[in-house]
């Protein structure tokens, strides 16, 4: 992952100085001078952190030219973007910076695999191959071509497949037609700049619990794009299979953990076995199916098989809202009754250190946090307005957080100029809202997203992996901006940069 050239372009387009980035990502003079040399590769989340700084996508930093930008696109070789899986396979994109692209052409080379178990692929599209040498078998439900150099092959790939190597080697083309790309589907910045990292990251595994059609779906949409390896399918197999027949595409990718659903306590014992493969190491995020929530949350936070860090629970929803240039973390709009419990400002920390987390996971350095009321000035008459100010005037290491502020404040620098508010480390800059309580949390919520169409993905937080829980109402963008979060956050989790990292692979627990 090569990108001195284009991080030079943007450098000096923008102005900004070698030594403002150097210490935005605790780079010495030396890390810096090597990346720009491209002679180190910076890691996912530094990359995250440099198109924030910048104020650019990934795909720009990348490429040198934001996808949504291009209408034509040459890629030479040394542009292509290889992929080795096992030993038998290894494939490069021909087009990687080409945005909204229904069409993902590839150059693959097979090799003769020693083993006799073949992976079956099975997706929605279409795939057009090309062979360029080298002799294959493909399998297309039970019927097995074989192709030569020059024979070309067009199927139907929702259809069960394989491929293999007569030959010791094959080389081929292979174009395969999308016509839903999650990241064509993107319409922000920020949001692309989230999946494309999530691509990046090495494949995340996830516990879903219960499986429903709802939630494996969103779960083949994160194994489409790239984002998940494998899934734990904790329940019952029989009634996963009957229910989820039409979803279940990926016959490879899942991996069942049997749960008798003639157990009285079905859902108690199917929520215990999830967290137990994540407390094992074995899953990076858990994820919530056709389970009612209680009992999902309470084997989350039980105190000797759960998976709870101390903190509280809570729920940051990420928005990219027109008018800001930058992601928005709104918290907390769906978990929390009030920030604050027994009127005890020290209460209200779990909540803003969780966002602060996934906010530090997201590429947001150094996160500026308002607390939100209706006024900016404590009074004694709204006591949450005085909790807020007492907030403001700890110490926090990792962030810059003060209130009460109002919303306009908050976001807006011509609000701030206008009120006169000059020299708030925070006002018109914040990168995380925290709501004193939820309805005002979920009046926001759902006013971005149904009246301003924003692009949102949520996050659950305080446990030692990210928690996964879907609506029925989320659209299938809000679904898959969620797993890419999850598991940006997972990476920083397993990284040890947040407070859910600390012992995260525990003994798992006794049957």
């Amino acid at each position: 992952m090569k990108i001195g050239r284009h991080l030079k372009e943007v450098l000096k387009l923008k102005g900004v100085s070698l030594e403002s980035v150097a210490q935005a990502l605790n780079w010495n003079r030396g890390t810096l001078e090597s990346v720009l040399a491209d002679q180190l590769a910076p890691s996912i989340s530094e990359l995250l952190r440099l198109a924030t700084l910048l104020g650019v996508g990934i795909s720009r930093l990348l490429y040198g030219k934001d996808q949504v930008e291009q209408k034509a696109l040459k890629t030479s070789k040394n542009e292509r973007v290889g992929v080795t899986r096992r030993d038998f396979l290894h494939y490069e994109s021909l087009a990687p910076a080409f945005a909204g692209r229904h069409l993902e052409p590839f150059i693959v080379d097979i090799f003769q695999e020693r083993s006799q178990e073949l992976d079956v692929s099975r997706h929605p599209g279409e795939e057009f191959l090309f062979v360029l040498e080298g002799e294959l078998e493909v399998t297309v439900g039970e019927t097995p071509y074989r192709l030569e150099p020059g024979d070309s092959f067009y199927f139907d790939s929702v259809l069960p497949h394989t491929l293999r190597a007569i030959t010791e080697k094959a080389r081929m083309v292979a174009v395969i037609y999308k016509s839903e790309s999650m990241l064509n589907l993107t319409q922000g910045r920020g949001m692309k700049s989230l999946i494309e990292a999530a691509q990046l990251l090495p494949r995340q595994n996830v516990v879903l619990v219960c499986p429903d059609p709802v939630s494996l779906s969103a779960v083949n949409k994160g194994i489409e794009e790239g984002i998940i390896e494998r899934a734990f399918l904790v329940g019952s197999v029989e009634r996963t299979r009957s229910k989820c027949a039409n979803e279940l595409l990926y016959l490879k990718r899942y991996e069942y953990l049997e749960v008798e659903a003639e157990s009285e306590r079905y859902e108690e014992e199917a929520a215990r076995a999830g967290v137990g493969l994540i407390r094992a190491g074995k899953g990076d995020m858990l994820m919530k199916g056709s389970i009612n929530t209680a009992p999902f949350i309470k084997a989350v936070l039980n105190r000797e098989h759960g998976i709870g860090t101390g903190r509280r629970l809570s729920i940051v929803s990420i928005f990219e809202l027109p008018g800001v240039d930058r992601l928005v973390f709104l918290t907390d709009p769906g978990i929390n009754p009030e920030l604050f419990l027994h009127d005890d400002p020290a209460s209200g920390v779990d909540i803003i250190e969780n966002a602060v987390d996934v906010a530090r996971a997201l590429g947001v350095e150094r996160p500026k946090v308002a607390l939100l009321e209706a006024n900016e000035v404590p009074s004694a008459k709204i006591p949450t307005t005085l909790m807020e100010r007492s907030l403001s005037e700890r110490e926090w290491a990792l962030a810059d957080v003060y209130g009460p502020l109002s919303y306009d404040l908050a976001l807006y620098p011509q609000a701030v100029a206008k009120k006169g508010l000059t020299g708030n480390p925070v006002a018109g800059q914040a990168d995380i809202l925290v709501v004193p309580h939820i309805s005002g949390g979920n009046f926001l919520y759902k006013s971005w997203v149904f009246t301003m169409g924003a692009e949102v993905a949520n996050v659950v937080l305080g446990a030692r992996a990210p928690i996964i829980l879907t609506s029925r109402s989320d659209s299938d963008l809000t679904k898959f901006l969620t797993i890419s979060a999850s598991a940006l956050y997972s990476h920083f989790l397993n990284r040890g940069e947040g407070e859910g990292s600390a012992d995260a692979a525990l003994p798992a627990p006794a049957p």
